[in-house]
C-alpha cells in the first residue's frame, strides 16, 4: 500500500485564496463526474520547473504550486468520498507538502520515471523496505474501488502534459478505460476567482517595479545583461518566485540589424538604441509575461518608430473592444484587418493566451477559435506586427488583460507608452 500523510499542517498564512475555495473547485470536478457518468477524474500537472509547459492544473486543486513540487504529481478526484493527492517521491517530501497544501489524504507511490526522486516502479508494484509501493495507476484504482466509485471509466485533466508512460499506466490500471471528455480543470481555471485576481495584481505590481528600477539604473554604455540583472533582482527582492528577463534590442532602431536575445546579451546599449524588455514574473505560483519598450534619450531610430506605433495603435484597437461576449476569432480578425491596414502583418496566427498559474493557458488568442470572452478570464495580449516579406517581428508592448463585467482592466500599470531613461 502507498504511504500516506494524514491531516498537513496547512498555513494559511501562505495564501491569498481561502480554503472553502478549494473545496468548491474540488466538488465541481466531482459533479463533472457524475453528470459524466465517470468513476472518477485523474488531474495531473508536470512539475513547476517545466516552466512553458502546463504546471498549473495539481496546484489549482492542492495549493502547492512552488518550485518545491520537482516530480510527478496527481490528484485524485474520485466520484464518491474525498480527493486525494498522489505523489511520486520519497518520504521527506512530505514535510515540504504539509505548511502549503490544505489535502488532507496524501500518499506516496512510485513513478515509471527512473530519473525521478522516487522508490523504483514496476508493472507490477515495487518493494522498498519491506512495503508495497503502488503506481500511480495501481493506487489510483484501489481508491475508486474503496470508496464505491470504480465501474466506469475515468477522464484525465491535464493529459496532454503527461508522459506516455504515466498514461499507458493509468490505462492499464482501470478496467473501464479512460473517457473522451473535455478538461474540466483546464476549463475551471480559465475563469478566475476574486483570490486569483488579487494574487494577478500583486505579480503585476513586482513586475512595473522592476520596470520602474530599469528605468532609473538604465544609462549609456551599461551591458544588456547588466539590465536584465537588475530588472531580476528587483523582482526577486518583492518576492518572485520564478523571475525571467531577455531583451530585444537594435542599434540606432535599425532592426534588421537587431537581436532577440533569450539568453545574457552583453551588448553595450547606446542612446537612441530600441530596447524592449519581455518580463516573465511568477508569484505564489501566478504569471505575468508583459513587454514595454523605449531607449537611452529623447527618441529612438525610425526604423523601429514606425513599426512600434504601428504596433501600440493596433494593441490599443483591440484592447478597446474587449468585453464579455466577444468571440476571440473576432479578435484575431480585428488585430489583422488593423495590422493589413497600417502595413503590417499579424504573424503566427496568434494575438496571446491566458496566464494564471501557467505562463500559457486558457483562453487561447487564436485565429480560428469559438471560445467566448466572459468575465474573469485573464491573459497577455501582444499583437506582434512583422514586415511582409521579412523576418522582421517586434512585439513592443504585452498587457495583461482581466475582462470585467463591462470591458477590461489592464493589471499592469507600468507606462504604456515608450520609456526613455
Amino acid at each position: 500500500m502507498a504511504v500516506a500523510a494524514v491531516m498537513p499542517m496547512w498555513d494559511k498564512t501562505l495564501h491569498e485564496v481561502p480554503k472553502s475555495e478549494f473545496s468548491n473547485r474540488i466538488e465541481r470536478v466531482r459533479r463533472f463526474c457524475v453528470e459524466n457518468d465517470l468513476s472518477g477524474v485523474v488531474v495531473y500537472s508536470q512539475p513547476p520547473v517545466h516552466q512553458w509547459s502546463q504546471t498549473g492544473h495539481v496546484g489549482y486543486l492542492t495549493t502547492w504550486v512552488s518550485l518545491d513540487r520537482n516530480t510527478d504529481t496527481m490528484v485524485l478526484v474520485p466520484r464518491n468520498g474525498e480527493a486525494v493527492f498522489l505523489i511520486a517521491g520519497v518520504d521527506y517530501m512530505l514535510d515540504q507538502i504539509e505548511p502549503v497544501s490544505w489535502m488532507e489524504d496524501i500518499r506516496m507511490v512510485a513513478s515509471p520515471d527512473p530519473r525521478a526522486i522516487s522508490a523504483a516502479y514496476t508493472d507490477d508494484a515495487s518493494r522498498r523496505g519491506g512495503t508495497s509501493i503502488n503506481t500511480f495507476g495501481q493506487e489510483a484504482y484501489q481508491i475508486l474501488n474503496a470508496t464505491g466509485s470504480s465501474g466506469r471509466p475515468v477522464a484525465i485533466s491535464g493529459m496532454e502534459a503527461m508522459s506516455a508512460a504515466l498514461y499507458r499506466d493509468i490505462e492499464a490500471s482501470i478496467p473501464e478505460g479512460i473517457a473522451d471528455t473535455i478538461d474540466i480543470v483546464a476549463e475551471l481555471r480559465s475563469v478566475k476567482t476574486p483570490g486569483e485576481i488579487s494574487l494577478l495584481r500583486k505579480v503585476a505590481a513586482i513586475s512595473d517595479r522592476a520596470y520602474e528600477t530599469m528605468v532609473e539604473v538604465l544609462e549609456e554604455g551599461m551591458l544588456a545583461y547588466e539590465l536584465m540583472a537588475e530588472l531580476d533582482r528587483s523582482a526577486r527582492a518583492d518576492g518572485g518566485d520564478l523571475v525571467y528577463h531577455c531583451i530585444h534590442w537594435a542599434p540606432n532602431g535599425e532592426l534588421d540589424r537587431g537581436h532577440l536575445s533569450l539568453k545574457p546579451l552583453d551588448q553595450p546599449l547606446r542612446a537612441g538604441d530600441y530596447i524592449n524588455v519581455n518580463a516573465y514574473v511568477v508569484y505564489k505560483g501566478y504569471w505575468i509575461q508583459s513587454d514595454r519598450s523605449g531607449t537611452i534619450g529623447p527618441t529612438f531610430g525610425n526604423s523601429a518608430r514606425a513599426i512600434c506605433d504601428a504596433n501600440m495603435a493596433v494593441q490599443d484597437e483591440v484592447l478597446a473592444a474587449i468585453r464579455p461576449g466577444l468571440v476571440v476569432s473576432e479578435m484575431l480578425d480585428m488585430s489583422n484587418r488593423a495590422a493589413e491596414r497600417l502595413g503590417y502583418e499579424i504573424q503566427g496566427g496568434r494575438i496571446g493566451h491566458g496566464q494564471g498559474l501557467d505562463y500559457s493557458e486558457e483562453p487561447f488568442l487564436m485565429e480560428g477559435s469559438d471560445r467566448v470572452l466572459e468575465p474573469g478570464n485573464v491573459f497577455v495580449l501582444h499583437t506582434c506586427l512583422g514586415v511582409p516579406g521579412t523576418n522582421i517581428l517586434v512585439n513592443p508592448i504585452a498587457d495583461l488583460c482581466h475582462v470585467t463585467e463591462d470591458g477590461v482592466e489592464v493589471l499592469n500599470s507600468f507606462q504604456r507608452g515608450y520609456f526613455y531613461a
